[in-house]
């Protein structure tokens, strides 16, 4: 049985790099902890509690970037990237104590975040990358950036990252909530380290030979990596579900289109309208994500029973804490 609890371990998206440019700043709030982020002059990223230990002032509500700190818009005190407090603007010498600095890392434009309910550290293999798949490798230049015209953001549902990392094992909900014209077929699945790895092929209605070979990785419960390989509709997306306390999660997707040889800087039109279904798309999924229950014990038919069963086994390495409430999700142990 899982522990569903809404403090997972593992990389989580907590935004896109484009929506803190140099010298912004951002309020933020993951797994219960009330977070700023913020872009030093320099460009350099940084997430931290966001509280002031002077008087509690939330960093995130009117803080300003002064070169690589940000300043409490309370009383002036300056923290910098790695949470120092490195000036108060009415003593000569700063305070020794720092703001937690969290572990972060931007690749291709997202923002993901390092969260173990223990303090940890980030632990090596646990974020793979899009554009690195060991089968289908692909140069990130030849493909437009997610951000902004290619993207789904979904704030504040009531929604377990669990839902979302089951589609990983699931293929035969793709024809009735994505109306695939024939049902795909697991091809492979992997459950060796942090990383689910799976092939799944679609089928051509006409000749029903494998016509289109989804790649999918998981990086934990929440953080999902697909590469759709098809002469025509190939695309990269990441799919995330990260918490934000006990009860709602923030949902987003992430599409890279190729780029169009006649159009390489600037996506074309039949590019934006691909792009703009993306949410629809999703809308297949949440809609059914939002009012789903979670069945400790399913009845499985033929099909879902080895795919399924090696998933939750697999994700049950993720949910280390303990003693924590399960969150919005009900469970049935039928």
């Amino acid at each position: 049985m899982l522990n569903l609890s809404m403090k997972p371990t593992g990389w989580f998206q907590i935004g896109w790099s484009q929506e803190i440019p140099s010298g912004s700043v951002k309020p933020l709030k993951y797994f219960g902890h009330d977070l700023v982020a913020f872009r030093s002059d320099d460009g350099e990223l940084a997430v931290l509690d966001a509280h002031c230990h002077h008087l509690g002032a939330h960093l995130g509500h009117g803080g300003k970037v002064k070169g690589d700190c940000v300043a409490c818009p309370y009383h002036g005190w300056q923290w910098n990237t790695r949470g120092e407090n490195a000036l108060i603007p009415y003593q000569d010498q700063p305070v020794r104590k720092k703001l937690r600095k969290w572990d972060i890392v931007e690749q291709h434009g997202i923002i993901f975040m390092w969260h173990d309910p223990a303090g940890g550290p980030p632990r090596e293999g646990w974020l793979p990358d899009v554009f690195d798949h060991p089968e289908k490798p692909a140069n990130p230049g030849d493909y437009y950036p997610c951000y902004p015209d290619a993207v789904v953001f979904a704030p504040n549902e009531r929604i377990h990252p669990q839902l979302m990392t089951e589609n990983a094992a699931d293929t035969m909900h793709f024809r009735f909530a994505h109306n695939a014209p024939e049902d795909p077929v697991l091809l492979s699945f992997d459950t060796d380290g942090p990383i689910w790895e799976a092939k799944t092929g679609f089928r051509s209605k006409a000749t029903k030979e494998v016509a289109m070979v989804l790649y999918a990785r998981n990086a934990g419960v929440g953080l999902n990596m697909s590469i759709f390989d098809h002469p025509v509709l190939a695309r990269r997306l990441v799919l995330t579900c990260t918490p934000v306390d006990d009860d709602t999660s923030d949902l987003r997707v992430s599409y890279f289109f190729q780029r169009d040889a006649r159009s390489p800087e600037v996506m074309p039109e039949h590019v934006r309208e691909m792009a703009r279904q993306t949410r629809t798309l999703f809308e297949e999924d949440a809609v059914i994500w939002r009012h789903q229950k979670f069945v400790q014990r399913p009845i499985f038919a033929k099909a879902d029973v080895a795919g399924y069963s090696a998933l939750r086994n697999w994700c049950a390495q993720f949910y280390e804490a303990t003693g924590v409430p399960q969150g919005p999700m009900k469970v049935l142990d039928a």
